[in-house]
């Protein structure tokens, strides 16, 4: 049976380490992204966009004319793009770093403007609408954030979704991609309780949460870090700049439910890894009797209502 090399996937570990040691440890993160070129990349956008799509249309939610938050907005501002030439009323992008720059946000809606024919087939929106809208969104020489803010998008980091101080019953759906992961769940409690809070009584969360080890290279290794105790993990795996929950599918869906929401939508989107490859002998006890789907899963897609005047299901 195939088992994980541990040189590579250490070796980027201790680089974090160490990186988190030093002063604006968060700011020498962001350079290194920038002179590599993985804030820049564009290639990997068509999944997003396509999923969020899928989850809005399978679950029968618009967010045309509703109000947004966004939790942890990241580099690139791939989904507000899409949701605001969506017809989005209001977006407040939120992240409890700030890492996006004017070159990102361009570099962003000039993708979606170049792709807005295969983007008007996706969300049944003519194209003339949508790049009418979106190029609305291009920075111009002045302040980006403020450019956006006239349009009913703001921007907010450093902000912190465990205590948001936000009016209750300010938002439609809240949502995110590629982020919850990346949560301690202490955290991940408060963020689903605030969530509850936040939103209208016929509100939703939207959450593409990606749930497999990004320290490997390989498909064939994303399940690694499922053969540690969470002790070992954490001593071994996360760190300061670089943190997995390592919470599987069952476990958001669960969040939702105990914070008062009912799943309209899920889907586990699998590794591209044959189920049946999977040695179970070499997982953690603590993982070792969920079944293969879930450890298995790349990306799992949740979509969750608000019960109505309600924080927790009875």
């Amino acid at each position: 049976m195939f088992f994980i090399p541990q040189q590579k996937w250490r070796r980027r570990v201790i680089a974090y380490k160490a990186i988190g040691c030093l002063p604006f440890a968060e700011k020498i993160m962001d350079v290194a992204r920038l002179l590599t070129g993985t804030s820049r990349e564009q290639q990997g956008h068509s999944g997003p966009i396509r999923q969020m799509q899928q989850m809005l249309q399978r679950s029968d939610k618009s967010v045309k004319g509703k109000r947004l938050l966004e939790i942890g907005a990241g580099w690139q501002p791939v989904l507000p793009v899409l949701f605001y030439g969506m017809g989005a009323d209001s977006i407040l992008m939120s992240d409890i770093v700030k890492h996006m720059k004017k070159s990102y946000v361009e570099a962003t809606v000039r993708y979606f403007i170049d792709h807005a024919q295969e983007i008007a087939g996706l969300t049944s929106i003519s194209q003339d609408d949508l790049e009418l809208r979106w190029r609305k969104m291009l920075p111009s020489s002045g302040n980006w954030v403020k450019q956006w803010h006239d349009l009913g998008i703001t921007y907010i980091a450093p902000f912190d979704m465990t205590m948001s101080k936000l009016p209750m019953a300010s938002f439609d759906m809240i949502y995110s991609y590629s982020c919850m992961n990346y949560i301690p769940l202490i955290q991940l409690r408060r963020i689903f309780s605030e969530s509850t809070r936040l939103l209208v009584s016929s509100g939703w969360i939207a959450h593409n949460i990606h749930v497999y080890d990004d320290l490997p290279s390989s498909e064939l290794e994303k399940w690694n870090f499922l053969c540690f105790s969470e002790k070992e993990w954490n001593r071994i795996g996360n760190c300061r700049l670089h943190y997995q929950n390592r919470l599987r599918p069952s476990s958001y869906a669960a969040l939702a439910q105990e914070n008062g929401f009912r799943v309209a939508y899920s889907e586990m989107l699998p590794l591209g890894v044959p189920i049946g490859s999977l040695d179970r002998a070499k997982l953690d006890e603590e993982f070792k009797c969920l079944p293969d789907e879930e450890i298995l899963c790349g990306h799992f897609l949740l979509v969750a209502e608000k019960v109505s005047n309600s924080t927790k299901i009875p």
